[in-house]
This record gives C-alpha cells, sequence and structure tokens, in this order.
C-alpha cells in the first residue's frame, strides 16, 4: 500500500512541476513569486477543508502541543520551497532541481535514523553515494544547456532543497509522534501554516517590482490545478510514511520524480537530453536500485 500512495504522489508531483514550469517564466521575482504562491496556497486552504470535510475529520481539528509545532515546521517548510522553486524554475534547468531535492534526502534519513532508530543498510549508503555521483552528472548537463550557476542561483537551490528536506522529515515526525490525527488535518494545518507564513514574507518584501493584474489572471488555471496536485503530493506521501522507511520513501519518490522531470523537460520544454545528461538518469537509476534492492 505505501508504494501505492508514492506512486500517486509522484504522479501529482509531477503534474505540480510542469504547471510550475508553464508560469514561471511570466514571474519575474521574489514578490511576484510568493504572491502567486500565496494563491496557490489559498486554494490548498479550500481543499483542505473540504477534504477534511468529506472525510468526517471536522471533530479532530481542535489540536494543540506537538501536532502545532510539527504542523508549523510543515508549513514553513512548505512556504520557502513553493518560492524558492518557482524563482529556480525559471533561472535553471528543468531537472537540476530535482537533483538538489534528490541530495536532500538526506536530511530525513538521517534524522530519522537519529530520532527513530529507522537504520541505514552500508548498500544503501553505497546507493545514497552514487545518487550524489549523478547530482555532479546533472549539474554539469546543466551549466551546458543554461548559463553557469551564479552564487545567487546556487543559493536559492540549496535553500529549497533544505525545505524540500525538512517538510518531508515533518511528514515522518507527524505519523510517528502524532498517529492519533488524520492525514487530512495534518495537510490542511500544513497549508494554513503556509500561508500564513507567505502572507508575512509577502509584506515584508521590499521590492519595486510590479504585480501586473493580467498576468495573474492568465495563470490562474494553472495556479488552481498546482493546488490540487501539491495537495495530492503531499497528502499521498504523507500516507506512504506511515508504511514505508524514510530511506526506502525519500530516495525512491525524488528519484523517480527526477526521472520523470527529465521526460518532461525534453519533451514539453525543449531541454536537450545530452549522452551526459542519460549518463546521469542512468546512474541516479542505479543508485534507486541499489537502496531498495540490495
Amino acid at each position: 500500500m505505501g508504494y501505492l500512495f508514492l506512486a500517486l504522489s509522484v504522479l501529482a508531483g509531477a503534474g505540480k512541476g510542469f504547471c510550475g514550469k508553464k508560469t514561471s517564466g511570466l514571474i519575474k521575482g521574489f514578490k511576484g513569486a510568493t504572491l502567486s504562491n500565496l494563491i496557490r496556497m489559498g486554494f490548498c486552504v479550500a481543499v483542505g477543508i473540504l477534504v477534511v470535510i468529506l472525510s468526517g475529520d471536522l471533530g479532530a481539528m481542535a489540536q494543540s502541543g506537538p501536532f502545532l509545532w510539527i504542523a508549523a515546521l510543515s508549513g514553513v517548510s512548505t512556504a520557502v520551497l513553493v518560492i524558492t522553486w518557482l524563482v529556480s524554475a525559471r533561472k535553471n534547468a528543468y531537472m537540476l532541481m530535482d537533483v538538489f531535492y534528490t541530495l536532500a534526502v538526506l536530511i530525513p534519513l538521517v534524522f530519522s535514523w537519529i530520532f527513530f532508530d529507522e537504520r541505514v543498510r552500508l548498500t544503501q549508503w553505497i546507493g545514497l553515494l552514487i545518487l550524489f555521483v549523478a547530482v555532479l552528472l546533472l549539474c554539469s548537463y546543466n551549466n551546458s544547456v543554461k548559463t553557469r550557476l551564479t552564487p545567487t542561483a546556487l543559493l536559492i537551490l540549496v535553500v529549497s532543497g533544505i525545505s524540500n528536506g525538512m517538510g518531508d522529515f515533518s511528514q515522518k515526525l507527524f505519523v510517528k509522534l502524532t498517529p492519533e490525527v488524520p492525514v487530512s488535518v495534518f495537510n490542511l494545518y500544513t497549508y494554513l501554516f503556509a500561508l500564513l507564513t507567505l502572507a508575512v514574507f509577502f509584506l515584508l518584501i521590499k521590492s519595486d517590482e510590479k504585480i501586473e493584474g493580467a498576468v495573474f489572471r492568465k495563470i490562474v488555471g494553472y495556479i488552481a490545478v498546482m493546488a490540487l496536485c501539491l495537495f495530492a503530493y503531499s497528502y499521498f506521501k504523507t500516507q506512504a510514511a506511515g508504511y514505508l522507511d524514510s530511506v526506502l520513501l525519500y530516495p525512491l519518490s525524488q528519484g523517480t520524480g527526477m526521472i520523470l522531470a527529465t521526460t518532461m523537460a525534453a519533451v514539453f520544454f525543449g531541454e536537450k537530453i545530452t549522452p551526459r545528461c542519460l549518463l546521469g538518469v542512468v546512474t541516479a537509476f542505479v543508485g534507486l536500485i541499489i537502496i531498495n534492492l540490495l
């Protein structure tokens, strides 16, 4: 069942990524990225309320204690992720972002090992090392199809990867420490905290960036679909976290996502697939096989 939830999550993530890349060229800076994601989180909150009601979980909405700080960690991580993702999508080759997210699986792996004794076998560490080699290969590929990474673009990618890793770990914290709370409630709280965080960001950003209403009217449909995909991605991935250890769930999620991203980059966005790129993808695939089967 865990692999089924994971597959649904990966497919939803691919849909989210497609819509994000389609709209990224129209968003020029952090202020615009924050506003577009504010709208998206509004959609997510609306979907979350509907799911809670339909699931009969409305009575579980009154929460306190550890659940609130876990949901806050998830929400803040989500807010940082969606902003940096949208800015990175405009600056870098599409699949490079998934490479950094693949590398960030070390965060939930290490923390789950420390706090929940989810051991990582030697062969699985070897598989992770092979994934790191794939990262280096695809970073080199990025330099061949885009301009070389600037320090600012690299910093945004690193922050985005860390926020993704912390968001993943918050899911594991949730299923381990508050298993009595429905997943639908956790996801709704996540997007409420993300909405609040994005609102604070938007108010604090000092920028002369012009926000054009015509642009947002053009992309609002994509934003709505992204919200649905984001909710499904998080919901099913949290469900999978209750069945699979971190060393299986997160590398498999990011690795298969990276392979899908490569396919979409070539088919829909015209990013040339070079032998170096293929070698990087094959290397990542080998790493995933070692992690999951050996």
